[in-house]
């Protein structure tokens, strides 16, 4: 099975993401849109900045950080901080959801 995990860095280290079923539903219904149509205004750079801030977030939460810590590393590395970084981040994130993550290079499953 692909996972839609990935570990990326992000302000002071690599931390994992993972928008599973459950954090896809909890964002669809915080932001009130739908993982498609958030993954296209993502993408294509028509964006609210809230979506890459929760996108960021949930991806944490999905990865097994907890709410706090989670809540913390978007306070420090995400609010305030250019658009760029976190915007590449949320992408790689839902791209993750969407398609799978790479296996690591070594890595093969039969």
């Amino acid at each position: 099975m692909t996972s839609t995990k990935i570990k990326r860095f992000l302000g002071d280290g690599q931390y994992e993401f993972n928008l599973s079923s459950t954090q896809i539903v909890k964002l669809e219904k915080l932001l009130n849109v739908g993982i498609g149509e958030l993954s296209q205004r993502v993408v294509s750079g028509r964006f609210h900045h809230v979506e890459l801030v929760e996108t960021v977030r949930h991806g944490l939460i999905g990865a097994g950080t907890s709410h706090e810590q989670a809540a913390n590393l978007i306070a420090v590395y995400v609010d305030g901080s250019p658009l760029k970084p976190v915007h590449a981040l949320a992408v790689e994130i839902l791209a993750a959801a969407w398609d799978g993550a790479p296996e690591p290079e070594g890595e093969t499953h039969e």
